[in-house]
C-alpha cells in the first residue's frame, strides 16, 4: 500500500451500525440516473408491472418519455404497489450493514490516495476498464503484497467516479468487527445500490418486505435476492410485457448494461473468515457470466493462494493486474520522496536541495517497490517534534538486515523507531494493550481514554510517552496505527522480538478488554 494507504483500526459499535447521523457523503442518486418519477415502478414480482387502477388518465405516463401512447394498450392490473421510493423496506437492513466500509465513510482516511503523479500506469489501466461500456472482462483483480499500495489505488479510483458508475464499495479491514465480516458484504452493497441505481430500489425493498430475515440468511441467498434478482426482474419484464411499457423497461435495462456500474471490494484477504472469502468470490464469479447481470467488480487483495485459486476458476475473462510486476513503482516512490522531502525542508527551513538525489536513491532501493517503507521514513523524518536532518541520519545509519525476508528492511526500521522510545517498559505494556485491543475488535468509542485507563496513566501522560511513535501511530481522531503492517510485525515472532516481549501482556489485556466489552454489551 502506498504512502497514504493507512487504515483505521478503530471499530464501529456493532449495535450502532446503521446510523442516520453518520458523517458520510450522502448516498443520493446521480443526476444522470433515471428517477423513479421518470420510469414505471415495479412491484418486485417477476413478470408484472405495478399499475394504477386506471387507464382512465394519461397521468400514469405523465413524466415518461421516448414513446408514443396510441391504440388500446393492455395492462395487467391485478397487482399491488410497494413504496415508490423503496425506502421503507430498507429499514430491514438496520443492524446488518457497515456504513464504515464505504470508501467515503468518516473512518476512512481522506488522504489515503495515490500521491499526485504516481501510479499512472495502473490507474490508466483501471480507468480504461471503467470507461469501457463493453469490456471483455467483467471482473478486474488488482493484487500485490503488503505495502504495495493496493488500497490507496482502490480509494483513488473510487473517488475518481461518481455514482452510479462507482455504484458501491466495501473496504474490508481485519481489525474492525464491522468491516471484517463477510456476512455484511452484500447487505452493505445492496444498501448502496438502492441509492445508486434507483430503478432497482423497489425490488430490493420488496425482497426485504417479503422476507425481513434476508439479512440473516447465507451470503448466497443474499447475493441472489439483493444483487441478482432485481436485474433479472427488469430483464424479464422488458421481454414479457406488452408495448408501450416495454420500451421504457428496455430503456432502463439497456441503460445499466451500457453504463456497466462497478462495485469495488478492497482487502478481500482481510475478511476474517477464509471460507467466506471463497464463497462470496464464487457467487460473484458465477453471476457475471450471465448477460442479464450488468454489474462489474473490481476486486483488490493480496495474492493469497486460496483467493487466486478461486478467481482462476471463474468461467469468465478476468483483467488481472499484478502490482509486483509493474515497472513504475520505484519511479513513483522516488517522486513521492522528492516531493515530501521538499515539503519537510520548507517546513523546517532547510536548504531546498536537501537531502540530495544520492540519499533519495538509497531510500528508493531500500523500499524494494513497497510504498510503506518510504511512507514510514517520511513520517519519521518529518516528525514536527524532531530535527529532520537528525532523524534522517538515524534512518541511514540503520544496519542492513542479515535475513532475506521481503520485509527485512522495513522490520529494521520498525525496530529502530521502537528502540528510540525512552521508556521501554511503558512501550512494551502499551504495545500489548494495542495488540490486544485490535485482536478483540472492541467497541470503545473514546480510545484515548480507554488506553489511558488500561495503562493507569492520564491521557496527557499517554500521549507524552508515545510522542516518538508518531511515525507509526496517529492520534486523531483516535489512537491508531498508520498501516497494518506494523501490527503484522508485532504479531509475527519470526519478524520481531517484540512478539515475545509483549505476548504475556497481550493475553492479560485481552481478558480485561473482553470483560469490559461483555459488561458494556
Amino acid at each position: 500500500m502506498d504512502q497514504s494507504d493507512y487504515r483505521s483500526t478503530h471499530p464501529s459499535k456493532p449495535c450502532k451500525m446503521f446510523k442516520r447521523s453518520h458523517d458520510t457523503t450522502p448516498l443520493t442518486p446521480s443526476a444522470d440516473v433515471l428517477r423513479p418519477e421518470e420510469c414505471l415502478m415495479f412491484n418486485g414480482r417477476e413478470g408484472s408491472i405495478a399499475a394504477p387502477d386506471v387507464m382512465q388518465s394519461n397521468a400514469f405516463f405523465q413524466n415518461a418519455h421516448h414513446f408514443n401512447l396510441s391504440g388500446n394498450p393492455y395492462f395487467q392490473n391485478n397487482v399491488t404497489h410497494v413504496n415508490v421510493g423503496g425506502i421503507d423496506g430498507l429499514q430491514y437492513l438496520n443492524g446488518s450493514i457497515s456504513l464504515d466500509a464505504q470508501f467515503d465513510s468518516s473512518v476512512q482516511d481522506p488522504d489515503r490516495q495515490c500521491h499526485p503523479g504516481t501510479r499512472q500506469t495502473v490507474l490508466k489501466r483501471l480507468r480504461d476498464w471503467f470507461d469501457n461500456p463493453n469490456p471483455t472482462e467483467r471482473i478486474s483483480w488488482l493484487y500485490g503484497p503488503a505495502g504495495a499500495g493496493k488500497s490507496a489505488i482502490a480509494q483513488t479510483i473510487a473517488r475518481s467516479y461518481t455514482r452510479p458508475k462507482a455504484a458501491a464499495s466495501f473496504f474490508f479491514f481485519r481489525s474492525d468487527v464491522n468491516r471484517n465480516d463477510g456476512n455484511r458484504l452484500f447487505t452493505t452493497l445492496a444498501y448502496q445500490l438502492a441509492f445508486s441505481l434507483p430503478e432497482i430500489r423497489d425490488h430490493i425493498a420488496h425482497s426485504l418486505s417479503e422476507r425481513p430475515d434476508l439479512p440473516s440468511t447465507n451470503i448466497e441467498t443474499q447475493f441472489n435476492q439483493f444483487l441478482v434478482r432485481p436485474f433479472h426482474v427488469l430483464s424479464n419484464d422488458a421481454s414479457q410485457q406488452l408495448a408501450p411499457a416495454v420500451h421504457i423497461l428496455k430503456e432502463i435495462f439497456k441503460k445499466y448494461q451500457g453504463l456497466a456500474p462497478v462495485i469495488i471490494i478492497d482487502g478481500v484477504d482481510e475478511c476474517s473468515n477464509e471460507d467466506l472469502q471463497r464463497r462470496f468470490l464464487k457467487v460473484i464469479g458465477d453471476a457475471v457470466a450471465d448477460d442479464r447481470f450488468p454489474l462489474r467488480f473490481l476486486i483488490v487483495s493480496r495474492p493469497e493462494v486460496h483467493i487466486e485459486q478461486t478467481i482462476r476458476r471463474f468461467q469468465t475473462p478476468i483483467l488481472t493486474i499484478d502490482l509486483a510486476k509493474l515497472d513504475d513503482a520505484n519511479r513513483d516512490i522516488e517522486k513521492y520522496l522528492v516531493d515530501e522531502f521538499s515539503r519537510i525542508a520548507s517546513e523546517q527551513g532547510l536548504e531546498s536541495t536537501w537531502p540530495g538525489p544520492k540519499i533519495i536513491r538509497e531510500i528508493v532501493y531500500k523500499s524494494s517497490g513497497h510504498f510503506i517503507y518510504a511512507a514510514v521514513v517520511i513520517k519519521f523524518v518529518g516528525d514536527p517534534y524532531c530535527f529532520a536532518k537528525t532523524q534522517l541520519e538515524i534512518v541511514l545509519n540503520i544496519k542492513p538486515p542479515k535475513t532475506m525476508s521481503p520485509f527485512a528492511v522495513l522490520d529494521q526500521l520498525f525496530l529502530e523507531i521502537l528502540r528510540r522510545v525512552p521508556d521501554q517498559d511503558f512501550l512494551k505494556r502499551y504495545l500489548a494493550v494495542l495488540t490486544a485491543r485490535i485482536s478483540v475488535s472492541n467497541d470503545y468509542r473514546d480510545l484515548h481514554q480507554d488506553d489511558a485507563v488500561l495503562m493507569h496513566v492520564s491521557e496527557e501522560e499517554l500521549h507524552a510517552n508515545l510522542r516518538r511513535m508518531r511515525s507509526l501511530l496517529k492520534f486523531k481522531p483516535v489512537i491508531d496505527v498508520h498501516h497494518k503492517s506494523f501490527i503484522d510485525f508485532l504479531r509475527d515472532s519470526s519478524r520481531s522480538r517484540w512478539n515475545k516481549a509483549i505476548l504475556g501482556g497481550v493475553c492479560r489485556f485481552t481478558c480485561s478488554i473482553r470483560f469490559c466489552c461483555d459488561r458494556a454489551a
